[in-house]
């Protein structure tokens, strides 16, 4: 390892071997990556917090994983309420089963995604299914369309064994557009000698893996409309290469530096309790060290050797202020990466109004709405893969589909909150401001038809409420 490489790990950590250096993608296909120097340090510097080994790491400064905390928290109340189904023809019963078969894992590649800056979905047939792999790291785009749409990219497998060797294929992946306006999709694939870790080494056919004889080479695929794969980055402004398409961490920026913060913090924290633990210094001859605890008896010269010297260490613990310093670190962490107060920190030590608690859960609804927008965009991308994947190998007949998500709106659907719109309801319908169909439909759930079939126990259910909320 050179200079500037131990100096760059300095600074962003441990290198990860599952990236496709640029040069390589260079040399082998002839297009330049779409990450940037700038981009590429970062994204390493993301993947070791992800993985919970930032460079402060030492033996006194102990990671609490509040990166992939975050990435957890995002992905969990964004896909909290989350189902999918697809209808419409055989072919969509076909992807309706494909597609459920990986909705259990979808919040797992939402998490690594947010942390990591982007993931690519991409879907390939086996066995007369049709199976999902996930790219974070080892997915290098190399083409954006004017849109901000990934169109073109290198995939990296994980190493594969066989006898005493390791190999890693290389697939590029390029959406083009002809002149007269046709299209073409082009698929490459070649094979590298490696090591357990993933490194690319001199080129091999691709039959020196069994399971890659297989492979083409090089496929065209005409009359496509989308790519073959997903790519979700994460719907937040890129702050570090503003020329660049690619996305960034949800934890990126100075959001890293109170990361650190934190985790320094917790160890004087932590080093407030163990360097206050209650001592007793007592002469060396005072007391024989093998019938005494150890760790409360501390043996030394302190009283010229008379044989009377005792004294006790018992100070004050000044954890108070280290604790709530810590706190205040971990909710401008929230308030950064868009997670309600209480998420991360001690909700016990978030002193706010009414208000203040709605707004703070307010800004975590449209964080987790813009996620799932931004989701929404790669899973139909997703499906659209499935699809065309049915016509390559003759999986399903042709035939239409058409797709259902629901989200929910669980960020916000707190008993607290709903009692206090509720209540607000019933003003407004005592005051004739709306209608009872209205509140029906509104607090009820239900649909006109309903709501008015519902008017004859109207009466009886607003004097009941009313008496509950006075």
């Amino acid at each position: 390892m050179g200079f500037i490489d131990r100096l760059r790990g300095l600074f962003f950590g441990k290198q990860n071997k599952k990236t496709i250096p640029a040069g390589t993608v260079e040399k082998e296909f002839g297009v330049y990556p779409a990450v940037s120097r700038e981009m590429e340090e970062n994204i390493t510097l993301w993947w070791n917090l992800y993985k919970n080994h930032p460079q402060w790491e030492t033996c006194e400064v102990r990671p609490l994983g509040i990166p992939t905390a975050i990435g957890r928290e995002l992905a969990r109340n964004t896909m909290t309420e989350f189902s999918i189904s697809v209808s419409g023809s055989e072919r969509a019963e076909y992807i309706n089963q494909q597609i459920q078969s990986v909705v259990d894992k979808l919040g797992v590649y939402l998490e690594r995604g947010l942390c990591l800056g982007g993931v690519a979905l991409k879907p390939y047939s086996e066995s007369e299914r049709i199976l999902v792999e996930e790219f974070t790291t080892g997915f290098s785009p190399t083409r954006f369309d004017g849109s901000g749409k990934c169109i073109g990219g290198v995939f990296k497998s994980e190493p594969v064994r066989n006898g005493s060797n390791w190999f890693v294929r290389l697939e590029y992946h390029d959406f083009l557009f002809r002149d007269d306006g046709s299209t073409v999709y082009v698929i490459e694939n070649k094979a590298f000698r490696s090591g357990q870790d993933g490194g690319i080494g001199a080129q091999v056919p691709l039959n020196a893996v069994p399971a890659w004889a297989g492979i083409e080479d090089v496929q065209n695929i005409e009359g496509l409309d989308s790519p073959l794969f997903a790519y979700f980055k994460p719907p937040i402004a890129n702050n570090i290469d503003l020329d660049s398409n690619m996305g960034i961490s949800v934890y990126a920026g100075a959001t890293v530096d109170l990361i650190r913060q934190a985790d320094e913090m917790w160890e004087r924290l932590n080093w407030e309790y163990e360097s206050g633990e209650r001592k007793i210094y007592a002469d060396e001859i005072s007391e024989d060290p093998k019938f005494v605890n150890d760790r409360i008896f501390v043996f030394g010269q302190f009283s010229g050797g008379d044989g009377k010297f005792f004294e006790t260490f018992s100070p004050d613990f000044r954890d108070e202020p280290l604790y709530r310093g810590f706190q205040r670190i971990l909710q401008r962490i929230e308030y950064n990466v868009g997670l309600a107060y209480g998420t991360l920190s001690d909700p016990q030590s978030v002193e706010r109004t009414a208000t203040e608690i709605l707004a703070s859960k307010q800004r975590q609804y449209v964080t987790c709405a813009g996620i799932q927008k931004a989701f929404q965009a790669s899973l139909d991308g997703l499906i659209y893969a499935m699809g065309a994947l049915c016509d390559i190998s003759k999986l399903a007949p042709f035939g239409t589909y058409e797709v259902g998500y629901n989200w929910g709106d669980g960020v916000l659907d707190d008993p607290d909150t709903k009692r206090q719109d509720m209540a607000m309801g019933l003003s407004l319908l005592n005051a004739s401001i709306i209608g009872a169909v209205e509140y029906r439909m509104r607090y009820f759930g239900e649909d006109e038809e309903t709501a008015r079939k519902m008017l004859p126990d109207m009466e009886d259910m607003v004097d009941e409420e009313q008496e509950e909320v006075e």
